[in-house]
């Protein structure tokens, strides 16, 4: 990773006090290709994470250089009773759909900046992450159209599951979801 780049892992405060700056940050990346944008994205956006920020499983890393964020990553644990699995167009096995107390982590929003990319940053942020949660496994959703990005993850011990619709608010009208089926490798300790 770039030796001028800072991570710091916390949770809502560290998110609160960045909040400017993922959101411009997130506004930068996924406003380009290959990345759908609708017209009020930043605004969805924000409001989707200052209501992220109150649950008390909220996670967050922000790769700083100096005082400017240039990659973040945040996420939550899945609730007991979430429709996600449900919401897949094909559906999926019982195992993997059944939901307890800790099991899955939401790796909700992730970008690094693109001067930042190809230097393990993002890897830095990604790991960081993930190895400060308790959850036994890890989900997430991307674009179909960000192809270099889904190679990343599969190179990372994500799989393909399936892909659901995005909603009224969602990023984007579709989605893939990716299975990390375990955090084990990325313990600290």
């Amino acid at each position: 990773m770039d030796g001028g780049v800072r991570l710091r892992v916390g949770g809502a405060g560290l998110a609160v006090a960045r909040m400017d700056a993922i959101c411009e940050l997130y506004d930068a990346v996924f406003s380009e290709p290959p990345f759908f944008w609708r017209d009020d994205e930043s605004s969805l956006h924000r409001a989707r994470l200052s209501g992220l920020v109150e649950d008390p499983t909220f996670g967050v890393v922000v790769a700083e250089v100096g005082t400017e964020v240039v990659g973040f990553a945040y996420g939550f644990t899945l609730a007991v009773d979430t429709t996600r699995w449900s919401r897949l167009i094909e559906p999926v096995s019982s195992e993997v759909s059944r939901e307890w107390p800790g099991r899955t982590f939401v790796l909700f929003d992730y970008a690094v900046e693109r001067a930042h990319r190809g230097r393990g940053v993002g890897r830095g942020i990604h790991d960081a992450l993930l190895a400060s949660r308790r959850e036994e496994r890890a989900t997430l959703t991307v674009q179909p159209t960000a192809v270099a990005t889904k190679r990343i993850y599969e190179h990372w011990r994500w799989r393909w599951l399936g892909q659901l619709e995005g909603g009224a608010e969602g990023a984007a009208p579709l989605f893939d979801v990716y299975l990390r089926d375990s955090l084990g490798d990325l313990a600290v300790g």
